[in-house]
């Protein structure tokens, strides 16, 4: 009982469409690559994040939630005022720069696919990063 040439020959063309179209979906969920850029001003013995709002929005996160993660990370007090975030004390730009990608790692990318394109989900108690691509659900810490 042998497979005959022709039917072989569409099984390997149907094979070969379909592994395509899924190393195209795989490419775009996963190798997307972020660069963010902070753009900090010093004012006295404050700090100020200037482009809070477009970071987050690039994350598809709140400017609140990224805000009060960079706050608890650093230990220090400040406030999120029109898309600017004020940081009582100095922080460098490299220092936000290893928050930004902390947060990431934590908050935004997938721990499955390694795709961005998440969101946050509160359930009861619970917060879970939600994979858009892959459907993954997997639990974070509350800030």
């Amino acid at each position: 009982m042998g497979i005959d040439l022709a039917s072989r020959d569409v099984y390997e063309r149907l094979l070969d469409m379909a592994l395509e179209r899924v190393s195209k979906t795989v490419a775009r969920a996963g190798d997307r690559a972020l660069e963010l850029r902070p753009t900090l001003i010093q004012g006295g013995r404050n700090i100020v994040l200037t482009n809070l709002g477009q970071i987050a929005k690039t994350l598809n996160r709140e400017p609140e939630h990224l805000a009060r993660f960079i706050l608890k990370e650093t230990g220090r007090a400040g406030a999120v005022e029109d898309d600017r975030l004020n940081i009582q004390g100095r922080i460098t730009p490299e220092e936000v720069r290893k928050l930004l990608e902390l947060y990431i790692k934590e908050f935004v990318k997938c721990p499955i696919c390694g795709g961005i394109d998440t969101k946050l989900v509160s359930e009861k108690r619970f917060r879970f990063v939600v994979c858009e691509v892959c459907g993954a659900k997997n639990p974070v810490r509350r800030i």
